[in-house]
């Protein structure tokens, strides 16, 4: 199967909005999780239906409901009805190839990423997607498989460490975001370090067998890593100039900081491709 596109063959010829899961990762039972939080008050559980979790949702605090798994199209066709989610959004959701993107609805707000992932034994990047669904008092995530990457940010609104049991559900979404942030940068410093050991074999005065294969590998990996992480700067930029009040005008300072992040994250991309393309270029040239 093509790494940079999903098999999309059980998808073909349906009607759009169809919801179809396409990809790899699947879950013997999805699993919900929720944690209603304010100021004075914290509820943790494990609802075994969403409509479950429906009487936690109030203006005056926050509730993050989160689905471990995709392949439950039942729970998903019943999340749309809940709370008004269009087919379109929800196909795009259980499509895990798909690239990363903002929406905007009348009553939500719907960002769809990638968390990656660095293998030490293949050599090779892999991803998950993390779907985000924003209200002013509710936010709702979809993960391919149950996962660590909240935990500490869960584990901060239990203690009541920081902002967020004072702020709105925009904060929360904020905190993940600059999270899966700074699982890219992680794994740019990983690869990074990596393509720079290159260099000094580049330079050997007997060019090594199987190098050039080597930075071909590099190439494919860091172009894995432009395609997941380049659309994101968009997602923040439609964050940071929306007009619909989703995100509070005093929390926009740190969706600016996460910007400069993703400018940070994507410049780096560019000078490692740069980088390799310079390393094939000697490569050649010593030959």
């Amino acid at each position: 199967m093509a790494r940079f596109l999903n098999d999309r063959r059980e998808a073909t010829g349906k009607m759009p909005g169809s919801l179809i899961h396409l990809g790899l990762k699947r879950t013997e039972k999805t699993k919900l999780r929720m944690i209603h939080f304010s100021t004075d008050e914290l509820i943790e559980s494990e609802p075994e239906r969403l409509e479950d979790c429906l009487p936690s949702i109030s203006e005056n605090s926050v509730t993050w409901i989160n689905i471990d798994g995709l392949n439950d199209e039942n729970m998903i066709s019943k999340l749309g009805e809940l709370f008004n989610i269009h087919a379109i959004l929800l196909e795009d959701m259980l499509d895990t190839g798909q690239r990363p993107k903002f929406a905007e609805t009348d009553d939500l707000l719907v960002v769809i990423l990638k968390v990656l992932n660095y293998d030490e034994k293949t050599k090779k990047l892999s991803s998950e997607q993390i779907s985000m669904i924003l209200d002013d008092s509710f936010l709702i995530t979809l993960q391919e498989e149950a996962g660590t990457y909240f935990d500490h940010i869960r584990e901060r609104i239990r203690k009541g460490n920081g902002r967020a049991r004072r702020k709105k559900a925009d904060y929360l979404t904020y905190l993940l975001l600059d999270t899966i942030v700074d699982n890219y940068l992680l794994n740019i410093e990983i690869l990074g370090s990596i393509i720079e050991k290159t260099e000094s074999k580049i330079f050997a005065s007997k060019p090594q067998k199987g190098l050039m294969e080597e930075v071909y590998k590099h190439k494919t990996e860091i172009n894995f890593l432009r395609k997941n992480i380049r659309p994101v700067k968009e997602i923040v930029h439609h964050l940071i100039e929306n007009e619909s009040g989703f995100i509070a005008d005093d929390n926009l300072k740190y969706f600016r900081d996460l910007n400069d992040l993703v400018v940070q994250a994507s410049e780096t991309i560019e000078i490692y491709q740069m980088m390799l393309n310079d390393q094939l270029n000697i490569y050649h040239a010593s030959l």
